[in-house]
């Protein structure tokens, strides 16, 4: 299974979240982790696995991910199987907004497969840093996702 983990992050904990999925998927195949601001070199294939996350900013997505996901309107993600993950602060969601979501509903609509409920991690809300135990419960959201892609992404072929 190809893989491939795009992340914003503004005080590096998204990008520990995004290390720490990229790390549970390397055991079912290769992974390419890039930061939003330089997935236009990236073009997922029919078959992949596209995992992307950022920080819940003003209760949506930072503005690099949204270019990102933009971008990618032109080349389209049929045939990709796709999550979307964030970190928030950990009040109820109505409240501290989420990335994760409007992320996965722009997955939906560029053609991708969203195939698992989105991963929001918590952080501190001063000096933002992730609460303990937030990056095994990313590998653990990234080993089930794993399980859920292997079906769909069967015909992917290694980069």
């Amino acid at each position: 299974m190809n893989s491939i983990v795009i992340y914003g992050s503004r005080f590096g904990n998204t990008q520990r979240i995004a290390e720490a999925i990229a790390g549970v998927l390397r055991e079912h195949g290769d992974v390419c982790v890039v930061p939003a601001e330089e997935a236009a070199t990236v073009v997922p294939r029919p078959g992949d696995l596209l995992v992307v996350g950022g920080p819940t900013e003003g209760h949506t997505m930072t503005p690099a991910v949204r270019q990102c996901l933009e971008a990618m309107s032109e080349r389209g993600l049929r045939g990709v199987t796709a999550a979307a993950f964030d970190t928030r602060v950990g009040w109820p969601r109505w409240l501290s907004g989420s990335a994760a979501h409007p992320i996965a509903r722009r997955l939906t609509r560029l053609g991708a497969h969203v195939i698992c409920s989105e991963g929001s991690f918590i952080v501190t809300r001063e000096n933002p840093a992730l609460l303990p135990g937030e990056l095994e419960r990313a590998m653990a959201w990234a080993a089930a996702l794993a399980e859920a892609a292997e079906p769909a992404t069967a015909g992917s072929v290694s980069r």
